[in-house]
């Protein structure tokens, strides 16, 4: 639902203006690599280094998640736009199909991910239609490159 049917809002023209960063959220399952892409991930703390993620209550990979107790953030590159879109639609089963990745503490990290953090759930909260994550980092990688941002519903690179 877009327009709130209390107010008659609908936040999503104006928050489209935010650049976002474009990750894929993934994690383990009995029948094999799941994830999701998502802009709903930041940094929370430092100490202890905690990542924050946003997903839709309704999500697989969200179930996923929580019966795993661990997901990994794959950060973009500017050049994984059509892996976005892969990830954004579809089976979630069918989405690693022909997907190069490897396991890092079991959770698939997606070859040529710009960067990539593993976290362990340490704490959810609900959020109206979204679940919020928090995860402690227990592992994180980062290559140099540009990354992949969305902008006004469309993707960008950022240096």
């Amino acid at each position: 639902m877009s327009i709130h049917p209390a107010t008659g809002i609908d936040p999503r023209p104006a928050l489209a203006c935010l650049p976002t960063g474009v990750t894929i959220l993934t994690t383990a399952s009995a029948d094999g690599p799941i994830g999701m892409t998502t802009s709903a991930v930041t940094s929370l703390s430092l100490d202890p280094p905690l990542v924050l993620a946003c997903l839709a209550n309704q999500s697989s990979t969200l179930a996923h998640i929580r019966a795993h107790g661990a997901f990994a953030v794959n950060i973009l590159a500017a050049e994984h736009d059509a892996l976005a879109d892969r990830f954004a639609t579809g089976r979630p089963c069918d989405r690693f199909t022909r997907i190069a990745h490897r396991t890092v503490a079991g959770l698939p990290i997606l070859h040529g991910a710009l960067a990539w953090i593993t976290c362990t759930v340490t704490t959810t909260y609900p959020g109206g239609d979204h679940t919020i994550l928090i995860g402690e980092v227990t592992a994180t990688d980062h290559r140099g490159g540009a990354a992949l941002v969305r902008h006004r519903s469309i993707y960008n690179a950022l240096p």
